[in-house]
């Protein structure tokens, strides 16, 4: 409990305050300060608080301070209003769009909203005329349509990740033998597709885990073979830009340089 106050004098050296500098600044008497550095008294909240302000580090520094004198961090009361942070659909549409890797926005139930013009002729498609219905767009639908399954090399890992999203979906985890009405409408559109995949998709399911890293960033791996071209291995990152709608980037970045000047090719035969 009291390693806090070695951060807090920590704080303030590094900062170049003296006690009295910062008592000044927080408004409390040298003489408080100086009792709550030396150990004889365990200050209130409130005046934690105060001298926390006078330093003015940030969110992490503060709530790590707080926690280690026995208080709850208070980052998120703190915090900015989120409705300016977070981007629209047609601001991260507007943010992808120059990206030289493919890129798109994905809803939480792993729809693809929209995609930039590189993530298009990677997959071969033009969404302004193809895959219009919000479903049909979903990772889980195309899984076993061999246009675009028959490319993913590392098949059985990229659905292992669409579908852990699934089985772990906060508001209620899916089962496929017990499906909502969403999901019953993915499994149609998966059903629909190439048998050898269908086949494959209990067996993957079975093994799929159901702790989704539900975090801001993350990511996951692709092979992505275009035939007469070569392969492209990406590393997918994942940045979660709009928490109240559930809309995320997902960057697909090549991995070597190898894979970079197949998707140089890739984009320029289909330009």
């Amino acid at each position: 409990m009291d390693d806090w106050r070695e951060q807090l004098r920590d704080a303030r050296k590094r900062l170049g305050l003296s006690q009295r500098d910062m008592a000044a600044r927080a408004g409390i008497s040298y003489e408080t300060v100086r009792k709550y550095e030396g150990g004889t008294r365990h200050p209130s909240r409130q005046h934690l608080g105060h001298i926390i302000d006078a330093l003015q580090v940030d969110r992490g520094w503060r709530n790590r301070l707080l926690a280690a004198a026995g208080y709850a961090p208070d980052g998120l009361e703190r915090r900015p209003d989120m409705d300016d942070w977070w981007m629209s659909v047609e601001d991260a549409t507007a943010e992808i769009a120059a990206y030289p890797w493919p890129a798109f926005v994905l809803g939480e139930r792993s729809e693809v909203i929209t995609a930039n013009a590189v993530a298009q002729r990677v997959w071969g498609v033009d969404l302004r005329t193809e895959f219009l219905d919000p479903v049909e767009r979903n990772l889980l639908s195309i899984a076993s349509n061999p246009r675009f399954a028959d490319r993913c090399l590392n098949w059985d890992e990229a659905v292992t990740t669409i579908l852990s999203a699934f089985k772990s979906y906060h508001l209620r985890p899916e089962d496929i033998e017990n499906p909502t009405p969403y999901m019953e409408a993915l499994m149609k559109h998966f059903l629909s597709g190439d048998p050898k995949y269908v086949g494959r998709l209990t067996e993957v399911w079975q093994k799929t885990p159901s702790d989704f890293p539900h975090r801001f960033r993350w990511c996951y791996p692709v092979v992505w073979d275009t035939p007469g071209v070569g392969v492209i291995r990406f590393r997918c990152l994942i940045s979660g830009v709009n928490e109240p709608d559930g809309l995320n980037i997902n960057d697909w970045i090549p991995t070597d340089e190898e894979s970079w000047a197949v998707l140089r090719r890739v984009v320029q035969d289909t330009a």
